[in-house]
């Protein structure tokens, strides 16, 4: 029976998440050509390409699809088992930074599975704009980052995938007149759902009112829930609270973003950052697409 080296399988996700060979290469610490012959070797242990050439030379075959499923599985159970198995991995404390809405709808599930697996990692967590995080990331203040940009991934990112927007509104939300202005709800300046209604609606030449504005997650549910404005969100960390406003809501289409794992550079990074990432990645990303970085 064949078996695949774990780290040919590493290279080949991280080709995936950062679209390239040379991003790959200086992710893993490997030259370009090095990478290649990692590719090479793994193609020749499952017998079949795994990248299609019509497409780039990035884009997977349908086996490729299937490889880069389990291995995504086996490198998360590898390394969770190493997590489990290092002490010093298990009693480390991570620098946090991560959007409120994320922090909300993830961090939960994510700290009831650390202790059921007797991970007695401790957080400082920091819940704040996306350019913010990634602003204190690069200065160092945070270990780990999950955090949206608009057009593509930023520098360095561990892992990447795209969101689609939804508008929100409260349980009895009317449909909206092409003629009023639509009241928004939204995080300050600088929030890229702020920056993506206000797009879609000058797009349209729709006259809109910024109505409520806070860096609450909890003051944005209350406004909108109450039926004082709209907002924007991520599709899957949509509350309870609040409901998907559809198209027959008279709202034009919002643009997807582009949410990124971050980790700081390679000769700074902590060793419960590194360990960790691959389950964040496990559960943040999930079944959504995964982008280049």
């Amino acid at each position: 029976m064949r078996s695949i080296p774990t780290d040919l399988l590493r290279a080949f996700v991280t080709i995936i998440d950062l679209k390239g060979y040379t991003r790959a290469g200086e992710r893993l610490g490997r030259t370009q050509p090095a990478i290649s012959l990692q590719m090479k070797k793994l193609q020749e242990l499952v017998g079949t390409p795994l990248f299609d050439k019509d497409g780039g030379g990035n884009s997977l075959t349908e086996a490729g699809e299937v490889v880069a499923g389990y291995a995504r599985q086996i490198l998360a159970l590898n390394d969770d088992m190493i997590l489990r198995l290092s002490k010093r991995d298990t009693r480390g404390k991570l620098r946090l930074g991560i959007t409120n809405d994320y922090a909300d709808h993830f961090l939960p599930s994510l700290l009831a599975g650390l202790t059921a697996d007797g991970i007695g990692v401790t957080f400082d967590v920091t819940c704040d704009l996306s350019f913010e995080l990634l602003k204190g990331l690069r200065d160092g203040r945070y270990d780990m980052v999950v955090a949206m940009t608009p057009d593509g991934p930023a520098e360095g990112a561990f892992m990447t995938w795209r969101e689609s927007l939804t508008w929100a509104g409260g349980p009895m939300a009317p449909p909206f007149s092409e003629t009023d202005p639509v009241r928004l709800v939204s995080y300050p300046e600088g929030c890229l759902y702020r920056r993506a209604m206000l797009s879609a609606l000058q797009r349209e030449g729709r006259a809109f009112d910024l109505v409520y504005a806070t860096p609450s997650q909890t003051g944005i549910e209350a406004a909108v829930t109450s039926g004082f404005g709209v907002t924007a969100i991520a599709t899957r960390v949509l509350p309870r609270s609040l409901r998907e406003l559809g198209p027959d809501a008279g709202l034009p289409r919002l643009t997807d973003v582009v949410v990124g794992i971050y980790l700081k550079e390679a000769r700074n990074r902590s060793v419960v950052a590194q360990s960790l990432a691959a389950r964040f990645a496990d559960m943040f990303v999930g079944r959504t697409e995964t982008v280049a970085a």
